[in-house]
């Protein structure tokens, strides 16, 4: 392992000649993330450029239309600025919630945006606010910033300098914790303004699992009538939610919707009870012993049936059935289209080793990797195609990876009356070893961004295009969601 230098600048201007001449360096802001990751072999910069010395990142300055704090403000300071108390409480109690003391006191409003965790509370916060992420290159609307799970939209080489939020007539934020951490399980952070703007009412969510979104239902409800009564009825959509090892979906989005409740009542001075439900239009039976142990073992069959890591898709080719069924067992064709396949071989009619190399941000993993295919249905005139892989690989001391994929063909018909196919895949991916600790919410990311590369390249390579590069949005997730999540993993 070759050793990382450490660089201290003190202005601006030495951040950016620093990022320029090592451009395989990375910013430091505190360390807790990036230097657990570093101590477990999962990164490995050449140059830490530590910006705590960098008094331009370090003012707060509240005027009376808009505040301005500047990156490196820690959570600490922010919660106990007395100018924020007293005209944006709201900011102040949001930091003062953040983890523990020992993080509030290194941790930063600038690193928390910059990596975005779909479970951070800044970020709800300062899309609530319709704040502007100032940067050494642009303004950017909070809107327009966080783009992606664990991604904003700073580019290479970009550094967030402060955020500038602009007064309101109230705000409130209002999460349930996940108890080790302390990221919110939900969090709501609602604002008004008087003014007359676009948006008078902002309702931003964070941990649902996506990222932090804006619910505009709630948004039109509150604009129309400022009470918890207007939400009544209102729901949040499951499918806005994500599964995991601390929460269901259809939780999480129950959860949303009450702490909105909740939020606007703190603002109002209202209860924030949900409607009662309607009673059942039929009584219930007695369960008897027997009664009960069978329901007992059918949710317990059910339980088990969920996979939270369990991920899907569904991509229309223009191609056959035939043709796309041929392609996808031809490795001539396969290995242009699989992203960061090295070298992959055709062992019999239903066995395959590939090496594929996976760069995720400063993370490089190289995959020995074995395919099974199991076909189920072959092509024949009339019927569906559906096959099984079972892929197994092995990353060295990073730990494997193995995943059951399901395929599914059938013929479709496009709107110009031309016969296609319509692939649809389920994958169920785990990780063991280092990369265990990644957790379900990465791993369904990077296979998301992964396999949408995989179709775009087989669709150009069908098409008798070259695998041409895929579009930055894309590309930048795909490499960008380890990194990100690592800093936010070892944070607290």
């Amino acid at each position: 392992m070759s050793e990382v230098q450490y660089l201290r600048p003190t202005s601006l201007a030495e951040v950016q000649a620093c990022l320029q001449q090592h451009p395989q360096g990375q910013l430091l802001a505190g360390g807790q993330s990036l230097l657990a990751a570093m101590r477990l072999g999962l990164t490995q910069p050449s140059h830490l450029v530590d910006l705590q010395d960098v008094v331009e990142l370090q003012d707060i300055r509240v005027s009376h239309d808009h505040v301005w704090i500047g990156a490196m403000v820690t959570h600490a300071r922010i919660a106990a600025e007395g100018q924020l108390q007293r005209q944006y409480p709201m900011l102040a109690e949001l930091a003062h919630g953040i983890a523990d003391q020992q993080v509030r006191n290194v941790g930063t409003l600038g690193g928390s945006l910059a990596n975005n965790d779909p479970a951070a509370c800044w970020p709800a916060g300062v899309l609530a606010y319709g704040a502007t992420l100032v940067t050494n290159q642009r303004d950017i609307p909070a809107d327009h910033f966080f783009t992606d799970l664990f991604t904003t939209a700073l580019q290479a080489g970009e550094v967030l300098l402060g955020v500038r939020l602009p007064a309101c007539a109230s705000a409130q934020y209002v999460k349930y914790e996940q108890p080790a951490s302390r990221f919110a399980m939900v969090g709501v952070a609602i604002t008004r303004t008087t003014a007359n703007t676009h948006s008078p009412v902002r309702v931003a969510i964070t941990g649902l699992g996506h990222g932090v979104m804006r619910w505009p239902e709630a948004e039109a409800a509150l604009q129309a009538h400022w009470s918890v009564q207007s939400l009544d009825g209102l729901r949040l959509a499951p499918d806005l939610a994500q599964s995991d090892v601390h929460a269901s979906a259809s939780y999480r989005a129950h959860l949303g919707a009450v702490l909105c409740r909740r939020a606007v009542a703190a603002q109002t001075g209202e209860v924030a009870h949900l409607p009662r439900p309607a009673a059942p239009s039929t009584p219930r039976a007695p369960q008897t012993p027997a009664s009960l142990a069978h329901t007992n073992r059918a949710n317990h069959t059910t339980q088990h049936a969920h996979n939270p890591a369990a991920i899907s898709g569904s991509h229309h080719l223009t191609q056959s059935v035939p043709q796309v069924w041929d392609a996808l067992l031809d490795p001539a064709v396969l290995q242009p289209c699989i992203p960061g396949c090295e070298s992959i071989q055709r062992l019999d009619d239903t066995h395959y080793s590939a090496v594929v190399k996976v760069g995720l941000g400063p993370v490089s993993a190289r995959f020995v990797t074995q395919i099974h295919l199991q076909p189920v249905r072959p092509p024949s005139q009339g019927e569906p195609t559906e096959c099984r892989l079972q892929l197994s690989g092995q990353a060295g001391s990073l730990g494997q990876g193995s995943a059951e994929v399901v395929v599914h063909l059938h013929t479709e018909m496009s709107d110009a009356g031309t016969a296609g196919t319509r692939l649809m895949w389920h994958a169920t991916p785990q990780l063991s070893g280092q990369l265990a600790q990644l957790g379900n919410r990465l791993v369904q990311a990077s296979a998301r961004s992964l396999s949408t590369q995989f179709f775009v390249r087989l669709t150009q390579v069908m098409g008798g295009a070259s695998t041409a590069p895929l579009p930055p949005s894309i590309f930048y997730a795909w490499r960008t969601h380890l990194s990100r999540w690592l800093q936010r993993f070892f944070k607290r």
